[in-house]
């Protein structure tokens, strides 16, 4: 980028402190300029400082009320005329997406509320309907269990009570066999 010292600036100096004279040209950055007018702010600390909106809101022209050049799709149409097809298009889709944007301005702070919340609700009711299942299973899988130790018990328990009837028969059985020879 390059700036011409204006004759209205004092003679002020340049990138790297260079001194700048009147109607030459000096290579400035991004940096230097905005340097120079920090130090034009500093200068005249009383004076307001006036920075221009950045995002201005464009005012779209109305759109046309009526359009006179009906346009067929193929007959009596001009080279031409394409572009000017184009250009309307163009200016309506773009009225109609500021359109769009101021109402989302004006409506998107209540609605992002609202959806936050059914969003918030929808998730928890995922969330308890998975433990539910998540719990079902669980007891489902410890019923099993259990019934399988309680059977593994039963059968432990049952066989020491047939050793003990076979044991009981088998000393009745010797002891009766004793007596008899």
């Amino acid at each position: 980028m390059c700036s011409r010292s204006s004759e209205h600036d004092r003679e002020a100096p340049g990138p790297e402190g260079i001194e700048v004279k009147r109607g030459e040209y000096t290579k400035m950055g991004v940096y230097d300029f905005v340097r120079r007018d920090i130090e034009r702010f500093f200068a005249h600390p009383e004076e307001a400082i006036v920075s221009p909106e950045l995002f201005k809101s464009k005012d779209l022209k109305p759109p046309p009320e009526f359009v006179r050049n009906v346009w067929g799709s193929a007959a009596g149409v001009g080279s031409g005329d394409f572009h000017i097809y184009r250009g309307i298009r163009r200016r309506e889709y773009a009225r109609l997406e500021e359109i769009e944007k101021s109402a989302e301005e004006v409506i998107s702070p209540f609605f992002s509320m609202v959806i936050n919340i059914f969003h918030k609700e929808r998730l928890n009711e995922e969330f308890q309907e998975k433990q539910r299942e998540l719990d079902e299973l669980a007891e489902s899988k410890t019923a099993k269990r259990r019934m399988k130790r309680q059977k593994k018990k039963l059968k432990r328990l049952n066989k020491k009570e047939q050793l003990k009837t076979t044991d009981s028969n088998v000393k009745e059985g010797a002891g009766s066999a004793k007596e008899s020879p």
